[in-house]
Protein backbone atom coordinates (compact mmCIF):
# COMPACT_ATOMS: atom_id res chain seq x y z
CA UNK A 1 0.00 0.00 0.00
CA UNK A 2 2.94 2.11 0.64
CA UNK A 3 4.06 1.76 -2.72
CA UNK A 4 0.09 2.67 -4.46
CA UNK A 5 0.60 6.13 -2.06
CA UNK A 6 3.80 6.85 -3.29
CA UNK A 7 2.93 6.55 -6.61
CA UNK A 8 0.17 9.05 -5.92
CA UNK A 9 1.89 11.20 -4.76
CA UNK A 10 4.61 11.22 -7.48
CA UNK A 11 1.02 11.93 -9.88
CA UNK A 12 0.08 14.50 -7.65
CA UNK A 13 3.20 16.08 -8.64
CA UNK A 14 3.47 15.56 -12.13
CA UNK A 15 -0.27 17.37 -12.24
CA UNK A 16 1.09 19.90 -10.14
CA UNK A 17 4.05 20.84 -12.41
CA UNK A 18 2.00 20.20 -15.70
CA UNK A 19 -1.21 20.73 -15.22
CA UNK A 20 -1.86 17.14 -16.56
CA UNK A 21 -4.08 15.04 -14.91
CA UNK A 22 -3.49 11.37 -14.58
CA UNK A 23 -7.32 9.98 -15.47
CA UNK A 24 -6.88 12.34 -18.62
CA UNK A 25 -6.97 10.31 -21.76
CA UNK A 26 -8.63 7.27 -23.71
CA UNK A 27 -5.75 5.27 -24.23
CA UNK A 28 -6.17 1.57 -22.86
CA UNK A 29 -3.84 -1.24 -22.91
CA UNK A 30 -6.11 -4.27 -22.50
CA UNK A 31 -8.69 -5.79 -24.55
CA UNK A 32 -12.30 -5.47 -23.38
CA UNK A 33 -12.11 -8.79 -21.44
CA UNK A 34 -8.68 -7.92 -19.99
CA UNK A 35 -10.58 -4.70 -19.26
CA UNK A 36 -13.61 -6.42 -16.95
CA UNK A 37 -11.80 -8.81 -15.42
CA UNK A 38 -9.47 -6.14 -14.13
CA UNK A 39 -12.62 -3.63 -13.29
CA UNK A 40 -13.24 -6.79 -10.94
CA UNK A 41 -10.26 -6.81 -9.24
CA UNK A 42 -9.90 -3.47 -8.85
CA UNK A 43 -13.49 -3.48 -7.54
CA UNK A 44 -12.53 -6.33 -5.33
CA UNK A 45 -9.22 -3.89 -3.60
CA UNK A 46 -10.98 -0.74 -3.34
CA UNK A 47 -14.46 -1.56 -3.22
CA UNK A 48 -15.99 1.52 -5.29
CA UNK A 49 -15.57 2.19 -9.25
CA UNK A 50 -17.63 4.73 -9.84
CA UNK A 51 -16.34 6.95 -12.77
CA UNK A 52 -14.20 4.29 -14.55
CA UNK A 53 -10.84 5.65 -13.70
CA UNK A 54 -8.15 3.40 -11.96
CA UNK A 55 -8.07 4.19 -8.80
CA UNK A 56 -5.10 2.51 -7.63
CA UNK A 57 -3.13 5.82 -8.82
CA UNK A 58 -1.28 3.90 -11.44
CA UNK A 59 -2.68 6.06 -14.58
CA UNK A 60 -2.99 4.41 -17.52
CA UNK A 61 0.35 3.09 -19.49
CA UNK A 62 -0.43 4.26 -23.01
CA UNK A 63 0.33 7.93 -22.81
CA UNK A 64 -3.18 10.17 -22.79
CA UNK A 65 -3.31 12.92 -25.92
CA UNK A 66 -3.01 15.49 -23.22
CA UNK A 67 0.21 13.47 -22.38
CA UNK A 68 1.20 12.75 -26.09
CA UNK A 69 0.61 16.58 -26.51
CA UNK A 70 2.99 17.49 -23.15
CA UNK A 71 6.04 15.26 -24.70
CA UNK A 72 5.96 16.50 -27.95
CA UNK A 73 5.79 20.25 -26.71
CA UNK A 74 9.05 19.38 -24.25
CA UNK A 75 10.56 17.05 -27.21
CA UNK A 76 10.12 20.35 -29.69
CA UNK A 77 11.32 23.06 -27.21
CA UNK A 78 14.54 20.87 -26.83
CA UNK A 79 14.83 20.32 -29.85
CA UNK A 80 15.04 24.35 -30.63
CA UNK A 81 17.31 25.02 -27.74
CA UNK A 82 19.31 22.10 -28.92
CA UNK A 83 19.15 24.31 -32.47
CA UNK A 84 19.58 27.10 -30.66
CA UNK A 85 22.83 25.86 -28.81
CA UNK A 86 24.30 24.68 -32.30
CA UNK A 87 23.52 28.08 -33.92
CA UNK A 88 24.96 29.93 -31.59
CA UNK A 89 28.46 27.41 -31.55
CA UNK A 90 28.66 27.67 -35.26
CA UNK A 91 28.20 31.50 -35.63
CA UNK A 92 31.06 31.49 -33.03
CA UNK A 93 33.33 29.90 -34.84
CA UNK A 94 32.47 31.34 -38.08
CA UNK A 95 33.49 34.52 -36.62
CA UNK A 96 36.59 32.73 -34.82
CA UNK A 97 37.33 31.78 -38.54
CA UNK A 98 36.77 35.21 -39.83
CA UNK A 99 38.67 37.27 -37.66
CA UNK A 100 41.69 35.26 -37.85
CA UNK A 101 41.91 35.44 -41.79
CA UNK A 102 41.37 39.24 -41.34
CA UNK A 103 44.02 39.21 -38.62
CA UNK A 104 46.90 38.56 -41.08
CA UNK A 105 45.60 40.89 -43.67
CA UNK A 106 47.26 44.06 -43.77
CA UNK A 107 45.05 47.40 -43.96
CA UNK A 108 44.22 48.62 -48.28
CA UNK A 109 46.05 51.70 -47.36
CA UNK A 110 49.47 50.20 -46.23
CA UNK A 111 49.79 48.16 -48.85
CA UNK A 112 49.28 50.99 -51.45
CA UNK A 113 52.01 52.20 -49.78
CA UNK A 114 54.47 49.34 -49.92
CA UNK A 115 52.98 48.36 -53.35
CA UNK A 116 53.76 51.66 -54.45
CA UNK A 117 57.47 51.16 -53.46
CA UNK A 118 57.33 47.69 -54.68
CA UNK A 119 56.59 49.09 -58.24
CA UNK A 120 59.17 52.03 -58.19
CA UNK A 121 62.00 49.67 -57.19
CA UNK A 122 60.53 46.41 -59.67
CA UNK A 123 64.38 45.74 -60.56
CA UNK A 124 65.58 45.81 -56.96
CA UNK A 125 62.40 44.94 -54.55
CA UNK A 126 65.23 45.23 -51.69
CA UNK A 127 64.56 47.90 -49.20
CA UNK A 128 67.54 49.57 -47.67
CA UNK A 129 66.97 49.94 -43.82
CA UNK A 130 66.59 53.77 -44.12
CA UNK A 131 63.77 52.79 -46.76
CA UNK A 132 62.18 50.47 -44.15
CA UNK A 133 62.30 52.79 -41.23
CA UNK A 134 60.30 55.50 -43.60
CA UNK A 135 58.00 53.01 -44.05
CA UNK A 136 58.00 51.78 -40.43
CA UNK A 137 56.50 55.34 -40.11
CA UNK A 138 54.70 55.64 -42.99
CA UNK A 139 52.50 52.54 -42.65
CA UNK A 140 52.56 52.20 -38.71
CA UNK A 141 53.56 49.00 -38.89
CA UNK A 142 56.28 47.08 -37.00
CA UNK A 143 59.69 46.56 -39.13
CA UNK A 144 59.10 42.33 -39.07
CA UNK A 145 56.27 43.01 -40.30
CA UNK A 146 57.91 45.67 -43.19
CA UNK A 147 59.90 42.66 -44.28
CA UNK A 148 57.87 39.68 -43.93
CA UNK A 149 55.22 41.83 -46.44
CA UNK A 150 58.41 42.08 -48.79
CA UNK A 151 59.78 38.41 -48.08
CA UNK A 152 56.05 37.41 -49.07
CA UNK A 153 55.60 40.01 -52.21
CA UNK A 154 59.05 38.66 -54.03
CA UNK A 155 58.07 35.05 -53.82
CA UNK A 156 54.75 36.35 -55.11
CA UNK A 157 55.66 38.50 -57.56
CA UNK A 158 59.33 38.19 -58.30
CA UNK A 159 58.82 35.78 -61.55
CA UNK A 160 55.45 37.51 -62.44
CA UNK A 161 56.86 41.17 -62.96
CA UNK A 162 57.86 41.42 -66.37
CA UNK A 163 60.28 44.09 -65.59
CA UNK A 164 62.12 42.24 -63.36
CA UNK A 165 62.53 39.43 -65.32
CA UNK A 166 63.23 41.29 -68.22
CA UNK A 167 66.00 43.03 -65.94
CA UNK A 168 67.40 39.53 -65.13
CA UNK A 169 68.20 38.80 -68.82
CA UNK A 170 69.44 41.53 -69.66
CA UNK A 171 71.90 41.11 -66.68
CA UNK A 172 72.95 37.78 -68.09
CA UNK A 173 72.86 38.62 -71.28
CA UNK A 174 75.50 41.19 -70.94
CA UNK A 175 77.61 38.88 -68.16
CA UNK A 176 77.59 36.38 -70.76
CA UNK A 177 78.46 38.73 -73.65
CA UNK A 178 81.65 40.18 -71.62
CA UNK A 179 83.03 37.42 -71.30
CA UNK A 180 82.66 36.42 -75.04
CA UNK A 181 85.52 38.41 -76.43
CA UNK A 182 87.56 37.05 -73.52
CA UNK A 183 87.09 33.34 -74.87
CA UNK A 184 87.27 33.76 -78.19
CA UNK A 185 90.99 35.54 -77.22
CA UNK A 186 91.45 32.35 -75.32
CA UNK A 187 91.13 30.11 -78.31
CA UNK A 188 93.06 31.91 -80.57
CA UNK A 189 95.91 31.82 -78.41
CA UNK A 190 95.46 27.90 -77.30
CA UNK A 191 95.56 27.66 -81.53
CA UNK A 192 98.51 29.39 -81.89
CA UNK A 193 100.80 28.72 -78.88
CA UNK A 194 101.46 25.23 -78.20
CA UNK A 195 101.05 24.15 -74.87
Amino acid sequence: MEAVMACWELEQSLQSLTGVSPGEGTGATMSDDDDDQADSDTNLFDGSLGDGSDSMGFGPLIPTESERSLMDRVRQELKHELKQGYKEKIVDIREEILRKRRAGKLPGDTTSTLKAWWQSHSKWPYPTEDDKARLVQETGLQLKQINNWFINQRKRNWHNNPSSSSALKSKRKRYDNSKLPYLKTLILLKSILPI
